[in-house]
């Protein structure tokens, strides 16, 4: 019998790392959102992308994997990250997504960032992509200390 206690596989380390930069792109977002909301909503873009790819790679998708199939597409990363079990899905970030993938796909949200504007609220927006990080971040640590926890 091995007494080494197992080591997390790669991708779910690198699930632990794609949070925490969701969070540095989120915080970004919060902090210009006044002043710069074009800005807001590519970091909130980026942080949503992140956060969902966090998920399934904690949940066994590879990081190959999410960039062949997933790339930047937040409705397939939100449609993949529902089928792999991610529940209790903030209210707005369906439409949010629907709304950011496909300026976010093309690298378009500065240049359609009149017509996002338009059709999004970036305070709430905000208060969705925050939600989306506590839920994801929850979930990772949550399950992390449970399987390091010997009791």
């Amino acid at each position: 019998m091995d007494a080494r206690p197992s080591r997390p596989s790669p991708d779910r380390e690198l699930a632990r790392v794609f949070l925490r930069n969701a969070g540095g792109f989120f915080r970004s977002g919060d902090a210009t959102g006044a002043l710069y909301p074009e800005h807001a909503l590519y970091d909130f873009a980026i942080a949503i992308e992140l956060s969902l790819k966090a998920f399934l790679l904690w949940r066994g998708l590879t990081d190959d994997w999410n960039r062949r199939h997933i790339r930047h597409d937040l409705r397939k990363a939100l449609r993949c990250a529902r089928r792999a079990g991610l529940r209790d899905i903030p209210s707005d970030l369906e439409a949010l997504a629907q709304v950011l993938s496909p300026a976010y796909q093309r690298h378009a949200i500065q240049s359609q960032a009149e017509q996002l504007l338009a059709l999004i609220n970036v305070p709430t927006a905000c208060e969705t992509v925050r939600q989306l990080l506590d839920l994801v971040g929850t979930i990772v640590v949550t399950e992390a200390s449970s399987a390091t926890d010997p009791h």
